[in-house]
């Protein structure tokens, strides 16, 4: 249970760490977030322009700061959802997943991106080829009922 929970936040950091890198490499959207914000705040003036790209370039530096603090928590998770799970199938199948998930629900809830039928159903081909790969990974054992005995 306990490799279930970190394979789970695992995929939200790798999913917060694509958001973060995202966001760094996208003036344009930080541009657009907070200087509609001061302005919205303030009266429009030349040095805010300049206050303005200042935020702009900190929130991009700190944005790329954070693609490593999640990348690296992420892994941290994910190696001890390794270490708590029965396989190594599992951990990746469920990591898979809620990044997948968490991908998906931070791009509307931030970029406003729609998700299509055609990304649902490749989403839930890839998630179920992933299953089937952890369900053909299981070692098969006396215990296990498809063993045949002699």
């Amino acid at each position: 249970m306990i490799g279930f929970v970190y394979a789970v936040f695992a995929g939200f950091c790798a999913a917060t760490a694509s958001t973060c890198a995202k966001l760094a490499m996208s003036p344009e959207f930080q541009r657009n977030f907070w200087c509609d914000l001061l302005l919205q705040r303030v009266a429009e003036s030349p040095s805010l322009s300049s206050v303005c790209e200042t935020i702009v370039i900190i929130s991009r530096v700190l944005s790329f700061l954070l693609v490593f603090f999640f990348n690296a928590l992420m892994w941290t998770l994910f190696v001890k959802s390794l270490r708590g799970s029965s396989s190594s199938a599992t951990a990746t199948v469920i990591n898979t997943g809620s990044n997948f998930i968490c991908t998906a629900l931070l791009g509307c809830l931030l970029f406003g991106e729609a998700l299509t039928m055609r990304w649902w159903l490749g989403t839930s081909l890839i998630l179920t080829g992933l299953i089937l790969i952890h369900y053909n990974s299981v070692p098969v054992t006396k215990e296990h009922p498809d063993v045949k005995k002699e």
